[in-house]
């Protein structure tokens, strides 16, 4: 009950340490009391890096307001660190001491998401390394999807304020002749960007709401 009732705290973060991800956000909606230490490892399961091998600095929206690192180890709470509830608190993941942050190594016999997460480049064809019926088959059936989770669904993080839009991308992911027809879909690489392409970022987006063994991508 009392955590039921304890304010919460909006984080969004940046990973800035390379280009590729400098456009996205990661969203934490956590209770006050939480520690500094577990935001970190919160952190670090969202986007998929060792713990311990980032910084996390203050900022406003795009912009670095502070330069130093928040102390991973202090014993406070993001309360009493100057996170305010309520209100979205700005955070920018970057380079720990020169260096990159170490992506989470595969564990064997599993598949890891947070690799699957960054999957750039087109998408496996039929008779390719890894490609299953499900990225070719033209009778698709939802019996892959239904068995990822305890739901069997895989559900979008609201980036701040973009529950509207992802209502609109899950709609469109479960009308099957849309999906299906965008599948068919082949990106050429050779002639557009892949960073830009709306149609291949979708195709891409809906391949890991079918396949993440995630809560939420």
């Amino acid at each position: 009950e009392s955590a039921a009732e304890e304010p919460r705290v909006l984080c969004i973060i940046q990973d800035t340490t390379n280009s590729k991800t400098v456009n996205e956000r990661v969203t934490l909606n956590l209770p006050a009391s939480t520690p500094l230490k577990r935001l970190f490892e919160d952190v670090a399961s969202k986007v998929g890096y060792v713990n311990g091998t980032f910084d996390l600095v203050w900022g406003n929206g795009d912009n670095v307001t502070d330069t130093t690192p928040i102390d991973q180890n202090s014993d406070k709470t993001i309360l009493d660190a100057g996170f305010e509830p309520g209100k979205k608190n700005f955070l920018h993941l970057t380079d720990k001491d020169g260096e990159q942050p170490h992506i989470m190594p595969e564990e064997s016999g599993t598949t890891d998401d947070s690799a699957q997460d960054r999957f750039i480049g087109p998408l496996p064809r039929e008779g390719s390394v890894g490609c299953t019926n499900d990225y070719v088959s033209q009778s698709y059936s939802y019996s892959s999807a239904l068995s990822k989770s305890e739901t069997g669904y895989v559900g979008l993080v609201n980036q701040a304020m973009t529950c509207y839009l992802n209502s609109l991308l899950q709609t469109l992911f479960m009308t099957p002749e849309f999906r299906n027809a965008l599948y068919k879909w082949e990106f050429e690489e050779s002639e557009e960007d892949p960073v830009t392409s709306i149609p291949y970022q979708l195709q891409r987006l809906f391949v890991l709401l079918q396949t993440s063994k995630k809560r939420a991508i």
